[in-house]
């Protein structure tokens, strides 16, 4: 029997393709944002069903939360927390099973609300929450205590696939073990820096980025070196 050509997915397939889309990070986020407004909406005595408003309604109810979202202890959001809530919202609209053709953040239809959203960012940097909590980066006497301890050694294979993955997380993943599942061996490649003649080990295969998952790409997030005579040497353990 000749070979289709072409696929004949059905409905519920290809809504379930668009479903993967988007990271279960990415979803979790978006449904995090719709019940925040969801509640927001209910505590106002307004429709929760916010996906089914026409874009004239939804400006009106978005300026209005922009200006007045909260933290459940009264607080004020971080900006970044704000703008995260206002993007997972525009990707809850687009995403299935409303597949709304609006875009809150660029469409002019929502120019007040993005005014309210401006005025309110700024009011939340001047309240001090406009700055980022970075995680501290691991200095060299602790990573040690890690390679030194039993649950990393080289010499024990299951202590080794320890090492290997705390080097890919340490070196390569910028958003902790995001697309670390789809990493097999051909995701790297080892390569050697023709200045100092050291190897070190790079990202052959981009990769989907959290929140351009459709069209946008990046190539790597960083490269893995060489640290010759030692018994730790990420580049030995990952070969």
């Amino acid at each position: 029997m000749a070979t289709k050509r072409f696929a004949s997915l059905t409905a519920d397939e290809i809504e379930k393709k668009k479903m993967l889309i988007n990271s279960k990070e990415t979803i979790k986020s978006n449904q995090k944002a719709a019940r925040l407004l969801k509640a927001y909406l209910k505590a106002t005595d307004e429709d929760e069903q916010f996906e089914e408003y026409n874009s004239g309604k939804l400006n009106e109810v978005l300026g209005h939360f922009y200006m007045n979202a909260r933290k459940q202890d009264g607080e004020h959001y971080k900006a970044t927390s704000f703008e995260n809530t206002r993007h997972a919202l525009n990707r809850h609209l687009h995403g299935v099973p409303y597949s709304r053709k609006i875009d809150i953040i660029k469409d002019p239809e929502f120019c007040d609300a993005n005014e309210c959203f401006k005025a309110a960012l700024a009011e939340l940097k001047r309240l001090g929450k406009g700055s980022v909590d970075h995680h501290p980066v691991i200095n060299e006497t602790d990573r040690m205590k890690l390679y030194e301890s039993i649950i990393m050694i080289p010499d024990a294979p299951e202590a080794l696939l320890n090492k290997v993955q705390f080097d890919i997380r340490l070196y390569f993943c910028r958003r902790s073990q995001e697309n670390m599942h789809g990493m097999t061996k051909s995701t790297f490649k080892v390569l050697n820096d023709p200045k100092t003649g050291l190897k070190y080990v790079a990202k052959c295969e981009d990769e989907l980025t959290k929140n351009h998952r459709g069209n946008d790409r990046e190539s790597t997030s960083g490269v893995m070196p060489e640290f010759p005579g030692s018994p730790y040497c990420p580049v030995v353990s990952g070969g």
